[in-house]
């Protein structure tokens, strides 16, 4: 029995998270850099089967938000919400990095 799938979305927004983490690393590690990028793609697509693997953002908890969910590649954090048989990803974040400041930056940003 194959496992069921769900479609997988990227929001621009994470589109656009993933393009800053490549330029962040070419400066750092230029060599690696292609191999972090596909590994981060690699967890977000994998979240076509079984996607509630993903925990509650431990920020979220707090407010008893269980609707955000996300899974880690190291030392960045997928994050995503199950809508009916689509998992929509909205960011890939830096897991070093409050998510609390991340959200205010982008908030100011608009």
């Amino acid at each position: 029995m194959s496992a069921r799938r769900y479609a997988v979305v990227w929001t621009e927004v994470a589109l656009r998270d993933v393009e800053s983490i490549a330029g962040y690393l070419v400066s750092d590690a230029s060599g690696r850099v292609e191999s972090i990028v596909e590994r981060s793609i690699a967890r977000g697509e994998s979240l076509d089967t079984v996607p509630e693997r993903g925990r509650t953002p431990p920020e979220l908890r707090t407010i008893n938000d269980r609707t955000w969910r996300e899974v880690q590649e190291p030392p960045w954090r997928v994050l995503y919400r199950i809508s009916g048989r689509t998992v929509e990803i909205h960011g890939v974040l830096d897991s070093r990095r409050s998510l609390e400041d991340i959200l205010m930056e982008r908030l100011l940003q608009l």
